[in-house]
């Protein structure tokens, strides 16, 4: 296996058995001494044929997540795919490599890659219209005063359909898968108005998909749920925040839900931010 690269000082095209990727080497066109760069420092860089190193599956697999991309399909990634065909020039590298599971990757063909992912896709299931703004889980769009320092946060996107039945009054805003990654808690930043007298409880849940709790009885009095209780003496609008720790999602796939129960069918949430996060780790004492 070579691994192809540029080297770091003159940008000159540069190859090397993959197997000598940690010893130092030197250009033979600008004579500086260098270790060539690793999958996860230049997404580019490739090698030969139609395998891969497993360090560079982890790269894409840390920058990509773990699910199939395929449109609805949530499984866990047991390969991955080529953006850019072989024969079309594409490369196998971070760039063009894509996670899959494998009933989705042997029918990768040379096609184009949106037109693979339209025909393999399969239609998000439908979701009743809440008028909530779901907004993106990245970290430049989440207040840091609200959030605290937070590191490895994990877009929560895509729908997913709960099992009901759920008991009178509790209605579901929002459900939605989050691949196995660093994630230590669910966050749920929202914003809500009440009536003059009016009472609400917005619940906040998070499961391994695999193992989705009874919610027949009731949904706030799961030990994967939290939730907050709100009554206004008067017409109210406010923000709160949920926190749900989570006991280990690295291995498999989660699912994290948002739902109301009110006495009025109408929206209390007006806006949220619901994100997976890692906290940033305490910094060592000098």
């Amino acid at each position: 296996m070579i691994w192809h690269y540029r080297c770091p000082q003159c940008r000159r095209a540069r190859q090397i058995p993959w197997d000598d990727i940690r010893h130092e080497v030197v250009c033979p066109d600008c004579k500086t001494a260098h270790y060539a760069p690793t999958p996860g420092q230049d997404h580019t860089a490739y090698v030969d044929g139609k395998t891969w190193p497993q360090e560079m599956e982890d790269e894409v697999i840390a920058v990509r997540g773990s699910a199939c991309i395929a449109p609805g399909c949530y499984r866990e990634n047991m390969t991955l795919v080529v953006r850019t065909p072989l024969a079309q020039g594409g490369r196998i590298s971070v760039e063009n490599l894509m996670p899959a599971c494998t009933e989705h990757a042997a029918v990768r063909s040379n096609d184009d890659f949106s037109d693979w992912l339209h025909r393999v896709g399969k239609p998000e299931p439908e979701v009743a219209s809440s008028g909530i703004t779901i907004t993106a889980a990245a970290p430049h769009d989440i207040p840091v005063q609200t959030f605290g320092q937070t590191t490895g946060i994990q877009a929560v996107a895509g729908r997913f359909s709960l099992r009901g039945p759920f008991p009178a009054g509790v209605r579901l805003l929002f459900a939605a898968p989050f691949v196995p990654g660093p994630a230590t808690r669910i966050v749920l930043y929202y914003e809500w108005t009440l009536e003059p007298s009016e009472s609400g409880r917005v619940v906040l849940g998070a499961w391994p998909r695999a193992d989705q709790p009874d919610f027949s009885k009731g949904v706030s009095g799961s030990n994967r749920c939290v939730f907050n209780q709100h009554k206004a003496a008067e017409v109210r609008d406010s923000s709160a925040l949920l926190e749900l720790v989570l006991s280990d999602s690295r291995d498999e796939l989660w699912v994290a839900a948002v739902w109301v129960e009110t006495e009025h069918e109408r929206n209390v949430l007006t806006n949220y931010y619901l994100a997976a996060t890692a906290d940033e780790p305490e910094a060592e004492a000098l």
